[in-house]
């Protein structure tokens, strides 16, 4: 089933926004009285009751779409202002677009190819990625690390993604990818409780203010707290904050995954390398670089790669040279994303063996010393003993018979 795209806004949203449009602001009358006034307001009121009453009763019935899902915008919080112009701010994804996709029963393919960690294809690494995120949020909970979540609700995760997808689940590699991406997410949903528990003066109150957004338990939420309170939690959240702050190469591909970013930029099926993604990602023709650093940046890769090499050594390849402006991550490629992973060093796995074997042949040597150590006390005693004319039974060990 190729993937497809879903543009605009759904016809329930529109429909809102058109009834928000037809309601006319009130006209104040100076003639002497308010009355025609307060007349007027009362009946704009009533209509954005009304409004207001029949878009929470859509969503009510709406399947599969729990309250907190309700876009705080339309929510009339102070029944006495009659501005409507308000910003609407986008909620947290319910899954429509995907809906769209797969009506008639039909089943969205996603393929993560080996290597990649995610989908080569924006709308499948998008849908795939939304859906997983609706799941995380509404029925699996949010541990404190990922390592503490429980296999059942992994298990009830991949459950619900093959009502959806036709995906490889049973393959390890794309279970292990599909995994690592709900554990981003996880990751996120903590983040955003966390914000809301800092919304209270105390840890006492907020225990008692349980966010509602997400599928948390009071044990759950408890268990949070206890994390959030925690002196030395609180210190690596101060120096994360700071670490994000000072982000000095922001790129240019918004949500989308550097995964299908790259594998859209391909030419003749090959994919830009490391340098070149990392100037598309950073720069464009109509708005230049993303960043002063950023441009900094390449023009050193740029200055290293022309750089001319000492005779008897051998050039840098585009990999070294990024790794060596960019720096190295354990388990991370800097400039691909979450996704691909640095492929083991072989001349580092050459000396670890080496070693390896070094200790085992020691252990080996020790053993052995030992039980020759062994062999000559035993046969010594053997002899005593036939001296004193009692009878012992001949000694045997493996290849070798004492009589």
């Amino acid at each position: 089933m190729a993937p497809g795209k879903v543009f605009g806004r759904n016809k329930r949203t529109q429909s809102i926004c058109k009834d928000r449009r037809t309601i006319q602001e009130p006209q104040i009358v100076f003639d002497g009285s308010h009355q025609t006034q307060e007349v007027e307001t009362e009946q704009v009121l009533g209509e954005l009751n009304r409004t207001q009453e029949h878009e929470l009763q859509q969503v009510h019935n709406a399947p599969n779409q729990a309250h907190d899902d309700i876009d705080p915008d339309i929510t009339i919080e102070n029944s006495e202002s009659i501005n409507i112009s308000q910003k609407r701010i986008r909620g947290p994804s319910r899954g429509k677009g995907l809906e769209n996709l797969i009506k008639g029963g039909n089943k969205l393919l996603v393929e993560i190819p080996e290597g990649k960690g995610r989908p080569t294809d924006a709308v499948e690494s998008a849908k795939l990625s939304s859906e997983i995120g609706i799941i995380s949020r509404q029925f699996t909970p949010i541990p404190t690390k990922w390592k503490d979540m429980k296999d059942n609700y992994k298990v009830h995760a991949l459950e619900r993604l093959k009502l959806k997808f036709e995906m490889k689940l049973d393959d390890d590699y794309v279970k292990t990818s599909v995994m690592s991406i709900m554990s981003k997410l996880s990751r996120n949903h903590r983040h955003q409780v966390h914000l809301h528990f800092k919304k209270f003066p105390n840890a006492f109150i907020a225990r008692q203010n349980k966010s509602t957004k997400y599928n948390l338990t009071q044990e759950n939420w408890e268990k949070l707290c206890d994390l959030f309170s925690d002196p030395q939690y609180q210190r690596r959240c101060e120096i994360n904050a700071r670490v994000r702050r000072n982000v000095k190469l922001p790129h240019n591909q918004g949500s989308r995954a550097f995964v299908a970013s790259r594998y859209a930029m391909r030419n003749d099926d090959q994919e830009p390398n490391r340098m070149n993604f990392f100037k598309a990602t950073h720069y464009s023709n109509e708005k230049g670089w993303t960043s002063s650093n950023a441009q900094t940046t390449y023009e050193k890769m740029v200055e290293l790669q022309s750089t001319s090499v000492e005779e008897g050594t051998e050039p840098k390849t585009i990999d070294n040279i990024v790794d060596e402006v960019l720096g190295t991550r354990l388990g991370y490629i800097p400039g691909l994303g979450y996704g691909p992973k640095p492929k083991k060093n072989s001349s580092a796995n050459t000396i670890d063996l080496e070693k390896s074997l070094k200790n085992k042949e020691d252990e080996l040597n020790v053993y052995k010393s030992n039980f020759e150590m062994i062999q000559t006390q035993m046969e010594a005693m053997r002899s005593a003993l036939l001296a004193a004319e009692i009878q012992v039974p001949s000694l045997q060990f493996s290849g070798k018979q004492y009589t």
